[in-house]
């Protein structure tokens, strides 16, 4: 279940993959102080307005508005965010400081239980005459529809991992039905119950019971198609849900439904909404989106409804975005960062045309490493590019003061931060390429493709490092099961006529410290990691080299995906990224995106396979030891699985939680699947036409929108 929350909720973070955005190294909690005023209302003005507002974002709209990500890590922002306009009705919702609240529009009643066997009930009541946009009644049926769809072994034919209900009991055998001549499994959910019309009931498993399964009844509802299919009902006879038989049906080896679920993924038009806006029109071709009130919609969790009756979604050029707002080409500039965008944005800011808003953002911007092949799939190389990149210098230029730099995957607003960061101990990455070459040599990384001795200076093929892999790393198979991408290992985008491959010498194999790395168009951040990585005089003297590619952000999502709908060419390319990840609410957990089980290959963008993990992994249904007895056993080698999975699974109070987040942080810091570059000071620039609008780290413009009001509206 944890995917299914976490891309459905947003309670984990939602890897919401941006473009760019930006920090400062002076440690400040709050920005600096620059012209960044606003009066609280605007002057009054005779200007008539039209009851519309535009919306934007620099990453493109990909359609992919269902269900962004499809299971997946990350979710393209832009698409995640007209999810959030046209999803609602879930029963419980964050607020804005990122805690979840029950939804009192929706459910009329909840209960928890706990059972003698150590699992837990969750019975959730929801009120009548709830309905989908088309008028259609919304019932406990629609709250079921994913979780059914989506633990099934059809789903797992349209991309999806199959895993949504992993948590509550009788997933394994559900998962494993495969229709009424399944050899294996059953056909019913037993933990997932349809007590009537209006009431479902879940049971987590007693080995699943963590931390946040109090988010576990936290549903949308669907219209039963959208998911299952045409003509697919949810049944329960007393023993589980479960799906009528032409759920199974098939065309040979193919289920039939499993087509029907990818077709759904991308529609606009077949299928009602369920939340404040309905998509009224969706141009692929201008990358534009028109959203109108849902006139269906009740409210949120605070019964708020929208008063915007049009919300036009459009993709901003980053370089152009000032020019667009004052144009009217867009309304509101969500998310500002970066020193001159600040300063040029806050300029304009007056309190009769334009007003702003700002929050130090949840999140960062940072290069994403591919862990399972090539060079980045070694912590030294990790670790090296982090010494050769001055981030503090990277963070202060792009930025211009407005932002701080962080060294790990977390908020400096995290109640976790706060409470840990005088003891924890982090690796200092401060700038340094002495330190960056030791760490290669260290590893390994002492060659050339001769197998001889590496010579800082050579040139040619000789001008990178190579490591000699052992056996296991040249066979490594990929997360995805791509067998032998070590062996063909090479370079690409080489417009030097230079192409570095892995070496065959005597047997062994010799690869080469050449890296890939994919960045998006029009992108300031990729601009500035042309000039301080890749054509970097540091890295070059490191004996290293990184290759670039540019691409859109659906290219680019694709390879972190390996989705060949997305352009993914069938093999792993590129093993560093530029990017940005965040958090959607103040619940933080990360089990099973380290898990070694290929399973769960789709919940992790990074692809690490921690080798503490293989030697002491961990047991969901062994002891569930406290940090100091895992850390004794495991003679102080705790992976990121083990970490990540202990933090909400063996955690039962908030100190307990707060140790294991801390130690899960530390390691993360060692193996460093990413660079934080920047977390940076979010501003929201917007026409003051716009009245009542706030946003906050875990309320965003696109959660905000819905409490403002255009003026005279």
């Amino acid at each position: 279940m944890k995917k299914f929350l976490a891309l459905l909720l947003a309670a984990v973070m939602c890897l919401g993959l941006l473009a760019g955005c930006g920090p400062k190294d002076s440690g400040e909690s709050t920005p600096p102080a620059d012209n960044s005023t606003a009066p609280s209302e605007a002057p009054a003005s005779q200007e008539v307005f039209e009851n519309k507002v535009i919306l934007g974002d620099t990453t493109e709209l990909g359609g992919d508005f269902r269900f962004p990500g499809w299971g997946g890590s990350s979710a393209g922002a832009s698409d995640q965010a007209i999810w959030f306009l046209t999803a609602g009705y879930a029963a419980m919702e964050s607020d804005q400081g990122g805690a979840y609240q029950w939804n009192q529009t929706v459910v009329k009643d909840h209960s928890e239980k706990d059972n003698d066997d150590g699992s837990r009930t969750y019975t959730v009541t929801i009120k009548e005459g709830l309905k989908f946009s088309d008028g259609s009644p919304i019932t406990a049926k629609n709250y079921l529809a994913e979780v059914m769809a989506f633990s099934s072994a059809v789903c797992v034919q349209a991309s999806r991992s199959g895993m949504s209900g992993q948590s509550l009991v009788g997933f394994s055998d559900y998962n494993k039905y495969t229709g009424p001549d399944s050899a294996e499994g059953a056909k019913e959910f037993s933990g997932v119950r349809l007590l009537d019309e209006y009431t479902y009931e879940l049971t987590v498993a007693p080995e699943q019971v963590s931390y946040f399964s109090y988010t576990t009844p936290a549903l949308y509802p669907y219209p039963l198609a959208l998911p299952l299919g045409d003509g697919v009902d949810i049944m329960d006879d007393g023993n589980g849900c479960y799906l009528t038989e032409n759920f199974y049906e098939k065309n040979g080896d193919e289920y039939v439904k499993a087509q029907e679920m990818l077709d759904n993924r991308y529609d606009v038009t077949k299928f009602p909404f369920s939340g404040p806006y309905v998509i009224s029109e969706w141009d692929s071709g201008t990358s534009q989106a028109t959203l109108t009130i849902n006139p269906e919609y009740q409210g949120n969790f605070e019964g708020q409804k929208p008063s915007i009756e049009t919300i036009v979604y459009t993709r901003i050029i980053s370089e152009t975005q000032l020019a667009q707002l004052q144009s009217g080409g867009v309304d509101v500039l969500a998310n500002i960062t970066g020193g001159e965008e600040t300063k040029a944005a806050l300029a304009i800011v007056d309190g009769e045309k334009f007003n702003e808003t700002h929050y130090q953002r949840a999140g960062y911007g940072k290069l994403e490493f591919e862990c399972d092949f090539g060079p980045t799939m070694f912590q030294e190389v990790r670790q090296a590019v982090a010494y050769l990149l001055n981030r503090n210098e990277f963070c202060q230029t792009f930025t211009g003061g407005y932002g701080v730099v962080v060294d790990g995957p977390y908020s400096p607003d995290f109640s976790m931060w706060q409470a840990v960061q005088d003891e924890i101990d982090l690796i200092d990455y401060s700038y340094s390429p002495d330190t960056a070459i030791k760490v290669l040599e260290e590893g390994g990384w002492i060659y050339n493709s001769k197998g001889e001795p590496y010579v800082a200076g050579a040139t040619g093929v000789d001008a990178v490092r190579y490591k000699k892999l052992t056996a296991e790393e040249a066979n490594a198979v990929t997360g995805d099961g791509t067998e032998g991408v070590n062996k063909t290992y090479e370079s690409v985008a080489n417009t030097d006529g230079v192409t570095y491959k892995t070496v065959e010498i005597n047997g062994e194999y010799y690869m080469p410290l050449a890296i890939n790395w994919f960045g998006t168009d029009e992108n300031t951040v990729t601009d500035m990691l042309t000039t301080s990585l890749a054509n970097s005089a540091d890295v070059a003297a490191a004996g290293m080299v990184v290759r670039s590619t540019r691409g859109d952000f659906n290219m680019l999502l694709g390879n972190i995906y390996r989705d060949s709908s997305m352009g993914y060419a069938g093999t792993p390319l590129y093993g560093l990224y530029n990017l940005a990840t965040g958090w959607n609410s103040a619940v933080y957990d990360y089990s099973w995106n380290w898990s070694l089980d290929p399973a769960y290959f789709d919940y992790s963008s990074n692809k690490v396979y921690d080798e503490y993990d293989k030697a002491f992994p961990y047991d969901l249904n062994g002891e569930k030891l406290t940090y100091e007895e895992a850390m004794e056993a495991s003679g102080g080698k705790l992976g990121m699985d083990y970490l990540s999975m202990a933090m909400v699974y063996n955690a039962v109070t908030e100190d307990e939680y707060n140790q294991w987040w801390m130690g899960y942080i530390e390691r993360w810091n060692e193996l460093m699947p990413d660079i934080p570059l920047y977390s940076n000071y979010y501003y929201d620039v917007y026409n003051a036409k716009i009245e009542n609008f706030h946003t906050s780290p875990f309320f965003n413009q696109n959660r905000a929108i819905i409490y403002a009001n255009v003026k005279g509206f």
